[in-house]
């Protein structure tokens, strides 16, 4: 859920607002509840998380404790960032240290 909120977070800074070309085929309907496809990225990003597809509204609740209300704040959360630069530099780690 990380991964579709930041993407979503991030595309939203640079979206014009009705700039988008009639029938453009990009759309990101498989990471949205149904009721939520077509909106504005920067109108999803002030969603709760549960907007995503697959998040059941009781994790709202959940989220909230850690101050994630939002599908922004969860595109921004700084431990999954962490999380996600640990993964990228382990690809380039050495098992015997060597250089």
């Amino acid at each position: 859920f990380y991964r579709m909120a930041k993407a979503i977070a991030g595309l939203s800074q640079v979206e014009e607002q009705g700039k988008r070309a009639e029938g453009s085929a990009m759309n990101a309907n498989k990471a949205l509840d149904k009721a939520h496809e077509g909106k504005s990225l920067k109108d999803i990003t002030k969603l709760p998380p549960s907007a995503l597809q697959g998040l059941a509204p009781w994790a709202d609740e959940e989220l909230a404790k850690l101050h994630l209300t939002t599908i922004a704040k969860l595109g921004e959360w700084k431990f999954a960032r962490w999380a996600e630069w640990i993964t990228e530099l382990a690809e380039f780690e050495a098992a015997d240290f060597s250089s």
